[in-house]
């Protein structure tokens, strides 16, 4: 019987967990395994295995679980260590550490509290945390790999849901598919004009190092990917991002710079921006970043409801809605689909009415199937504030998971578990190949 968990999809587990130097005073009590040249500490197994338990207690088989885990991370990196298809270069050993630092100061409190914690220099703790952070970074690289090949049939859909008892099949709750079309209000001059004057005054503090570009990015960035879903702050950020898929202007400035120079400040569709760039490679480019977004007045937002009820005329009166949008749509995610909404992690249409929010339940609720609704405001992925009408497609109604109602859903749940046996074997093979000597005595391997 397989399990489902319909809140959201699982990721594929990753072997390994963020690599992070053990805090002094930790108790190092010996080698619980050896794998290649690589050991397994009782430590790293005692820190893990409460992760696994999520809230209950450790029982001796749950620790040997996590135990389990641990030896096939380190099998995987010895078989990555070898493989000489994979190289990672230092310029992104020193990128992840760094962010394994930053997420450590953010955990601590701030970076003195981080110091004070461990002992040590922040640029200590940065230098041991290399091997990890590159063994995984193999590790992942390798563990991708062996995963893209992984596919699921129709028939293998079908076979997985047919395991589930009729009793444990759970309610899907209600669905919609959805297309829009979005007018952004243009920005208020007055409020433009005391941005602009605001990020150049952060500027000047930065550039005379009275402040630096994370702290005051904390404080005053408007930009969402500067919070976690955790809450915390990341400095405003980015690694390892492809240079062309950035906003032009943004682009332009930022591969004018030089590592460690600061931009003037730049104008985007999303506001104005300051950056640093941190390191350029090719296409891929680290930087931090702080932006002011700006607010739009009455005087704009009625301009764009004003516009949104001319293009639903032309829906109404026999323009196709996929044109509309793509022509006319300021949503960048959706616009270039035709204004077909879908979920940006899965890419699934079928979307829960109430994750979508209470502004698109409020429209929804309002529409039968094939109607467009009247403009009303919506908060855009990024955070910006529009507003947009809503075509309603499909709805389907809360019921009991089946194949008809729900492939797409269940052939992502297949996939899953089809990878994670998959990858189950793959390590299993590899431990063949591989020294291993446990020595834990609580150990007993996955399936022993």
């Amino acid at each position: 019987m397989r399990s489902l968990v319909l809140a959201a999809l699982v990721a594929l587990p990753a072997l390994a967990a963020a690599a992070q130097p053990v805090p002094p005073g930790t108790r190092l009590d010996g080698i619980a395994a050896v794998v290649g040249d690589q050991v397994v500490l009782y430590s790293e197994v005692d820190a893990l295995a409460p992760q696994l338990a999520q809230g209950e207690p450790v029982t001796d088989d749950l620790w040997s679980r996590a135990l389990d885990r641990l030896v096939g991370q380190r099998v995987v990196i010895s078989q990555a260590r070898q493989d000489t298809t994979i190289s990672v270069t230092e310029a992104r050993v020193t990128r992840a550490a760094q962010e394994q630092v930053a997420r450590l100061a953010q955990q601590a409190g701030g970076e003195a509290q981080l110091e004070a914690a461990y002992g040590r220099t922040l640029g200590e703790i940065e230098t041991s945390l290399r091997d990890d952070v590159r063994d995984e970074i193999l590790l992942q690289t390798l563990q991708q790999r062996r995963m893209q090949g992984v596919t699921v049939t129709p028939g293998e859909v079908q076979s997985w849901f047919s395991q589930i008892p009729q009793a444990d099949r759970p309610e899907v709750p209600e669905l919609v598919r959805v297309a829009h079309i979005v007018q952004v209000p243009a920005p208020d001059e007055t409020a433009k004009a005391e941005r602009r004057a605001l990020l150049q005054s952060l500027r000047d503090s930065v550039v005379s190092g009275q402040a630096t570009i994370e702290e005051l990015a904390n404080r005053y960035s408007t930009d969402p990917g500067n919070t976690g879903r955790d809450g915390t702050k990341n400095g405003g950020l980015y690694t390892d991002l492809r240079l062309s898929e950035v906003e032009a202007r943004f682009r332009a400035a930022t591969a004018a710079l030089e590592p460690g120079e600061y931009s003037q400040v730049i104008e985007t569709p999303f506001g104005y921006h300051l950056i640093r760039l941190n390191e350029l490679e090719g296409d891929r480019v680290s930087f931090n970043h702080i932006l002011l977004d700006i607010p739009s007045g009455a005087r704009e937002a009625e301009q764009a409801r004003e516009t949104l009820l001319v293009l639903r005329d032309s829906v109404l009166a026999g323009v196709p809605f996929e044109g509309v949008a793509r022509r006319n749509s300021e949503d960048p995610y959706s616009a270039q689909r035709g204004g077909f909404v879908s979920d940006p992690e899965s890419g699934q249409r079928d979307l829960n009415v109430d994750g979508l929010g209470a502004q698109w339940k409020a429209t929804i609720d309002s529409l039968d199937v094939g109607e467009i609704s009247e403009p009303a405001p919506v908060k855009l992925l990024d955070q910006t504030d529009a507003y947009h009408v809503v075509l309603l497609q499909k709805r389907t109604p809360a019921h009991t998971l089946s194949v008809a109602d729900d492939y797409a859903l269940l052939s992502q749940y297949a996939l899953q578990d089809k990878r994670l046996r998959a990858q189950q074997e793959w390590v299993d093979d590899l431990r063949r190949r591989v020294y291993v000597d446990v020595r834990a005595p609580r150990y007993e391997p996955a399936g022993g």
